[in-house]
């Protein structure tokens, strides 16, 4: 990208079944494959109802690589395991990992499994605890230069006569349809999209979920392009949620950037069954809130020039949501992936991004991350057939 715009952003999803345009065909398995515009579905695949894992609508690594794993039968899924030490060989002077131990949930009993390579994918908070817990080497960016975008929502409501006039229709139906289908870009700033969800989830990320006060105590400049900031409760939160099929929420996505003060380390006096409990400290640097400070502007520009009635920012607390880059390549791992002061051993999770994926979501980029952290572990350790 060289300059700002706009694209369609085709989800993550499989294609519509073209049999759910017949009112009489029920919206669930084994009638019914792949996605039924259930805007709802935001944090996992719930339809269609009754179909096999591997035919639910979203694509993420459960519904997409795991099944397609299993299907090699070279994969087993050890289930309620959690890992909770990297087994090491200090032999010639070199670390190597050998294997890991983990606890049953279900039995409390410890067990431990050898391996001629160790792969970490906890994630951004659990791969640095279980590599700290460990007592691996502790260099400077361990669990340092956490990332997670830096998101806000500007929300708008719009007449009935507006939408008639724009699109031939009196409602814009959050709750139906893909979540996100379109995204602005601009390069060195950030990202926004549209958003759509049930009217439980939208009267909070819309109108609770602020760190601003309450709306009706903030007072806002004639220059800003919204018309209401801050928390929406009582009365005026049914007014607005009345409103919610003629709404329409944009979320901004902020790249942040890695900043060594940002991470994870072990709690010194808290701990849960599997050791010391991961210590998490994030806080935005002003470059970034004023990136978010921008794209939240030209989201509401966009909605009050789309005909949007009324125009409201939200201002969000920091969410840890798209947590990477705690166990950054290039400084914690080589090129490959591949830890460079314990042989054998690699992330192959978000962990190992070295930034924030410039505000994009990123789901898939770990996904392609871990194939390419897999093919590079092939080609060291093991002959290809």
């Amino acid at each position: 990208m060289t300059e700002a715009g706009y694209r369609n952003q085709p989800n993550a999803i499989t294609q519509p079944d073209e049999d759910i345009t017949d009112s009489d065909t029920p919206l669930a398995g084994p009638d019914v494959r792949g996605s039924v515009l259930a805007g709802h579905e935001y944090q996992g695949p719930v339809h269609p109802l009754g179909a096999p894992v591997d035919e639910k609508a979203k694509r993420s690594s459960l519904v997409s690589w795991v099944p397609a794993a299993l299907e090699t039968g070279h994969v087993t899924i050890r289930p309620n395991a959690f890992v909770t030490r990297v087994v090491t060989d200090t032999t010639g002077g070199t670390v190597t990992a050998t294997g890991v131990e983990f606890r049953d949930t279900w039995t409390g009993e410890t067990h431990e499994v050898s391996a001629d390579v160790v792969v970490l994918a906890a994630g951004s908070i659990e791969t640095p605890r279980l590599w700290l817990k460990s007592g691996l080497p502790d260099g400077d960016w361990v669990g340092r230069g956490m990332t997670t975008h830096w998101f806000d929502m500007v929300v708008g409501v719009f007449d009935e006569e507006t939408l008639e006039e724009q699109i031939g229709q009196p409602t814009l139906n959050p709750h139906v349809g893909q979540v996100s289908a379109a995204r602005y870009e601009e390069p060195g700033v950030g990202c926004f999209e549209t958003f759509g969800y049930n009217p439980g989830l939208a009267s909070l990320v819309n109108y609770s979920f602020s760190r601003a006060g309450y709306s009706f105590d903030q007072a806002v400049d004639p220059a800003d392009p919204w018309d209401s900031v801050g928390r929406v409760v009582g009365r005026d939160l049914k007014s607005k949620m009345a409103d919610y099929r003629r709404t329409l929420s944009i979320i901004v996505l902020t790249d942040d950037r890695p900043r060594r003060e940002n991470g994870v380390a072990l709690d010194p006096r808290f701990a849960d069954e599997h050791g010391p409990v991961p210590l998490v400290r994030w806080e935005p640097h002003p470059d970034d809130s004023a990136r978010r400070e921008q794209l939240a502007r030209t989201a509401a520009t966009v909605l009050r020039a789309a005909g949007a009635s009324h125009v409201h920012r939200v201002d969000w607390p920091p969410l840890l949501l798209h947590i990477q880059s705690t166990m950054r390549m290039g400084e914690v791992t080589d090129a490959a992936g591949e830890a460079t002061e314990v042989a054998r051993l690699f992330i192959g999770d978000h962990s190992l991004l070295a930034n924030g994926v410039g505000g994009v979501n990123p789901t898939h980029t770990g996904q392609a991350l871990a194939l390419r952290t897999a093919d590079r572990i092939a080609e060291r350790y093991f002959e290809r057939e």
